[in-house]
């Protein structure tokens, strides 16, 4: 009998948390380098709400889909 691997939504799941962990370190690494008098550039507060807004959108996301195949699968 062939081994299996990982169920499907578990491989989807992991890359959107994977991702949204990676796009929030990425923000904060960049949050962090803008910070402070010498910094020339200044972002918009649309530009920022969207570096919050889609990181923690792909988490969420991850998280729903770990749980919405989790149930289809009992």
């Amino acid at each position: 009998m062939a081994e299996q691997g990982p169920k499907p939504y578990i491989k989807l799941a992991s890359t959107l948390l994977l991702l949204g962990m990676g796009l929030f370190m990425l923000e904060q690494y960049g949050l962090s380098r803008m910070q402070g008098p010498s910094s020339p550039f200044h972002a918009n507060g649309v530009l920022l709400s969207v570096m919050v807004i889609v990181p923690l959108a792909l988490i969420v996301g991850g998280c729903v889909v770990f749980v919405v195949g989790r149930m289809r699968r009992l």
